[in-house]
């Protein structure tokens, strides 16, 4: 708790420093020395996941190893002790999320590729909680979403997003039919529609990037483009830039992935630039940025030993400028540039004094105004040093023969490293294949998904630093941001780097549920004076024809509710029972401002949570006799409405095209028509298919979501879906809301309920057939009104998280939702409760990686189809940096693929892998 307290001292401290108002700023000075301040003070931390295969099989267990490192040291972090692993499927939907207690900055866990689950590139996805704390931004959505959440906190809570999480994406392919034959077959999940390509000109996506950020009047621009295919594929093409008399001032062609780079010189304020390509027999035109009248130009080239930056500005000006350089966030360089004269100036910095990794310039004035900023790459080969050796690998096995695998640290004799040993016949190249070096020298400091990675540290020449250095000049994201860093933004650090596991939370009003009536009847809402459905799905469709047309009306929270909720006027006590099987601990405390933030037990594996609040002026008798009233009766109003807040990220980030295509040794161009859709492409290797039914019938085989109810109805409590009160009437539309938000779209998407599979209300297109209720009883009918009662919610829908605003959902593409409700078998009925009541998880704990021994001489029968030989997330070193690894192999002639990842305490990647991965070792 000491340590909480002094990083939470340090937060204040730093921040305070920096978050001065704009009139306290004297200097340039002023400004870098915060920013160095902060650099140190707050430092981010980084991920690294590394995994014991390439490719998975449906019904195979992912082992991974995480190492968490400190963005201003480089080393294992000692900030967080906590840290999240979630696996989702391709098409976006959480399937699990892990709680990892870190030991010195590394965890370990595994998960279970369930034979519930489809084929597909899935993801995993890591964080710490204090991640969560830079690169947040809203998700795009519609406003009147905002109105389906109990207050707009709850509803801007919900939509935050996140620039920058670590994310490895790899393929997973059909359980196999016959053992020990792995047939790389992929069947995705069927939906309803397939999505023919769009005919006609075909979209292509043409970036430009200036350097420094601007194109400026009377400088020389560099600018950087890419160009892409409408799914993000890398176009090879030529371009000619037109200026405004449609004079050809440059020409210039895609070099590497796409990118390219020409300059136009001595821009005038009136020019309109344009670049014209000719791509599949279509001309294209695409307007440049425009040039601005007043600013500075910014080019950097190295010259010999020095980084040389050459500013330009528009004008003679007598301000004094800044500029920065700064790696991981920590700030290397700071130099001030005379004010007499700034029509053109150059700056030298040695180039031995900048770190190996990804560099960033600032170019600014006194009043913290970014004029231009730039990354590049500086690569000493400090990291070319090979730290591990791995010897004693056969060119062959034998079925069951014993592997001996001999390995030693060099040069460093302290090392976390861990190991994977597999059956080199089923590895799949990817082009999401970075390793622990890749990750943290360049990877995680740039936006978006960088495909094959190693590519670029294979050779330190020409071609390979020109195309390192496109990639530095088309981000246009910084993870570090300067203006932050240097106090001019207003930063809420809502997250602390966890120490120990906690419950954070609020308390609100809670309000009476509007009366109920009978099935199908409207009720009487008071504060608007009408009678009105309250039901607020698909079976309004008969009473508002036109409820799918844009921004047509379905009843929110705020449109039931709004008046009634009431803000909290004093503060409670918070109660929270952790009961493990016989072990029970009560933990309370007082909000403060309606939060509460307390210390849970120490709890690994699954648990019960019970929370409830109480007024904290009232008896202790009063309190015991309220808390004993109506405890299992889930109709029970509670006396206050409790909540956890969720703060972990809640939508998936869209795949690049090279997240989930095959992997092509030269990159080679293709005909992006040649792809029909997104889930039937012709990859080299695999065989992809989906089941398909018609354009207007959604697939019920397989469905997206299968959720426990009150599961379901706790996230959405906790996301301020509704108050802490179960109300069958809208429960749908929480759920809905909960796992899909609002799509992205200005109109409602189809949302159909079904009872144990028998349809409640019927879409527009179907034929309305025989009511529900004249086969089934009151009695029936109210047990899936209840929590009691339910079991799992299958959620079936052709919605795909992923694939968010895109043109495959507009116009009469609309997405559908049906929410089938599942009883208890056997007419079971499950505890339920007034107050907030959690099935919840610990820490995970990760069981031993199990090894055959067959020294023994196995029986004739005894098949063995291991396709991961051996894992070990920590190889146990002697006093000599030395291990001797034992394994047999499996029932098989074998080629063995051996990969070992991992850290030197000083922060040095370690990196090896065997030969026959055609890689390279650190």
């Amino acid at each position: 708790m000491k340590r909480i307290t002094l990083f939470y001292a340090l937060v204040c401290t730093v921040w305070n420093i920096s978050a001065q108002s704009h009139k306290d700023i004297a200097s340039v000075d002023s400004l870098a020395t915060r920013v160095k301040r902060f650099g140190t003070g707050l430092p981010q931390e980084k991920v690294y996941l590394h995994i014991d295969n390439t490719c998975y099989f449906v019904g195979d267990t992912i082992w991974y190893k995480a190492y968490v490192t400190r963005s201003d040291k480089g080393r294992l972090t000692d900030l967080s002790k906590i840290m999240y692993v979630e696996l989702l499927t391709p098409d976006g939907y959480l399937v699990e999320r892990q709680q990892l207690k870190m030991e010195d900055g590394t965890a370990h866990g595994a998960f279970t590729l369930t034979d519930s689950l489809y084929a597909g590139y899935y993801e995993l996805r890591a964080y710490t909680r204090w991640m969560l704390n830079f690169g947040r931004h809203e998700h795009p959505h519609s406003k009147y979403t905002e109105d389906m959440f109990y207050n707009k906190q709850m509803a801007k809570d919900f939509f935050r997003d996140y620039d920058k999480l670590y994310s490895r994406v790899f393929p997973v392919f059909d359980h196999p039919k016959k053992a020990g034959r792995y047939a790389k077959d992929m069947t995705l999940r069927p939906m309803r529609r397939y999505y023919k390509a769009r005919k006609g000109k075909p979209e292509i996506d043409l970036r430009f990037y200036p350097e420094g950020g601007h194109l400026i009047e009377g400088t020389d621009g560099h600018v950087a483009f890419e160009i892409n295919d409408e799914e993000g594929k890398h176009l090879d093409a030529e371009l000619s830039i037109i200026d405004s008399d449609g004079k050809e001032v440059a020409r210039t062609r895609t070099l590497n992935r796409g990118r390219g780079v020409f300059t136009l010189t001595d821009m005038k304020p009136d020019d309109k630039y344009k670049a014209r390509l000719h791509y599949q027999d279509y001309d294209y035109e695409v307007k440049l940025p425009e040039v601005e009248k007043e600013g500075y130009a910014l080019h950097v080239e190295r010259k010999d030993s020095v980084l040389r930056m050459i500013i330009q500005g528009s004008t003679e000006s007598k301000e004094e400028l800044g500029i920065q350089i700064q790696c991981n966030g920590v700030s290397k360089a700071f130099r001030k540039l005379s004010p007499a004269d700034m029509r053109k100036d150059t700056v030298d910095i040695f180039w031995a004094s900048l770190p190996t990794g990804v560099n960033q310039i600032t170019v600014f004035n006194g009043e913290g105004r970014i004029y231009a900023d730039r990354l590049f790459f500086v690569n000493h080969h400090d990291y070319d040093q090979q730290l591990i050796t791995v010897e004693g690998i056969k060119q062959e096995y034998a079925p069951f023969e014993p592997i001996e695998l001999r390995m030693k640290l060099l040069r460093h004799h302290d090392a976390d490293v861990s190991l994977a040993v597999r059956d080199h016949a089923t590895d799949e190249t990817t082009y999401d294949n970075g390793t622990m070096l890749t990750e943290m020298l360049l990877a995680s400091e740039i936006k978006g998904f960088v495909e094959n990675p190693g590519w670029y540290f294979e050779a330190d020449d020409s071609l390979h630093r020109h195309a390192l250095d496109l990639l530095m000049m088309v981000q246009g994201w910084r993870r570090h941001d300067w203006r932050m860093m240097a106090g001019l933004e207003h930063t809420q650090f809502e997250f602390l780097p966890e120490k120990i596991q906690t419950l954070s939370g609020s308390v609100h009003q809670t309000y009476s549920l509007l009366e109920e009536t009978d099935y199908g009847d409207s009720v009487y809402i008071p504060f608007i004076d009408s009678s009105v459905p309250i039901y607020t799905t698909a079976r309004d469709y008969h009473l508002y024809p036109d409820m799918y047309a844009p921004m047509a009306k379905v009843l929110t929270l705020q449109d039931l509710y709004g008046p009634l909720i009431k803000e909290m006027k004093k503060e409670v006590n918070v109660s929270a029972s952790f009961i493990q099987d016989r072990d029970i601990v009560d933990v309370s405390q007082t909000t403060q401002k309606g939060k509460f933030y307390m210390p849970s037990a120490v709890v690994n594996d699954n648990y019960i949570l019970f929370l409830s609040a109480s007024d904290s002026t009232k008896s202790e008798k009063y309190k015991r006799r309220i808390k004993k009233k109506g405890f299992m009766d889930e109709q029970a109003y509670p006396e206050f409405y409790v909540k956890l807040d969720p703060f972990f990220p809640v939508f998936p980030k869209p795949y690049s095209y090279y997240q989930d295509a095959a992997f092509e040794e030269k990159f080679a161009l293709q005909d992006s028509a040649s792809r029909e859709s997104f889930t039937e492409r012709k990859l080299n290797t695999v065989t992809v298919r989906s089941k398909r039914g018609g354009l207007r019938r959604l697939d019920h085989s397989t469905p997206a979501l299968v959720v426990d109810a009150y599961e379901a109805f706790n996230l959405a409590a906790d996301y301020g879906l509704n108050c802490g009160m179960h109300d069958w009437r809208t429960f749908s539309r929480q759920v809905a809301t909960a796992f899909f938000g609002d799509m992205g779209m200005d109109r409602h998407f189809y949302l159909q309920e079904q009872y144990d599979g028998k349809i409640l209300d019927f879409m527009p297109e179907q034929k309305r057939e025989s009511k529900v209720g004249m086969s089934m009883s009151n009695a029936q009918m109210e047990k899936y009104r209840r929590l009691r009662h339910l079991d799992k919610l299958y959620i079936y829908t052709d919605y795909v998280p992923r694939e968010q605003r895109s043109w495959k959902y507009s116009q009469t593409n609309q997405p559908e939702v049906v929410i089938d409700y599942r009883l208890l078998p056997n007419d079971g009925v499950r505890p339920t409760y007034r107050d907030r009541r959690y099935a919840a998880k610990g820490y995970s704990v990760c069981t031993e990686f199990y090894c055959p021994d067959y020294s023994k001489k196995p029986m004739p029968d005894v098949k063995d189809y291991r396709r991961t030989l051996y894992w070990i997330p920590k190889v146990k070193f002697n006093d000599k940096g030395e291990a001797v690894i034992q394994l047999y192999n499996n029932s098989k002639k074998t080629v063995i693929t051996v990969e070992a990842e991992g850290i030197t305490t000083d922060g040095k990647p370690v990196v090896w892998k065997s030969e026959t991965d055609k890689t390279y070792s650190r």
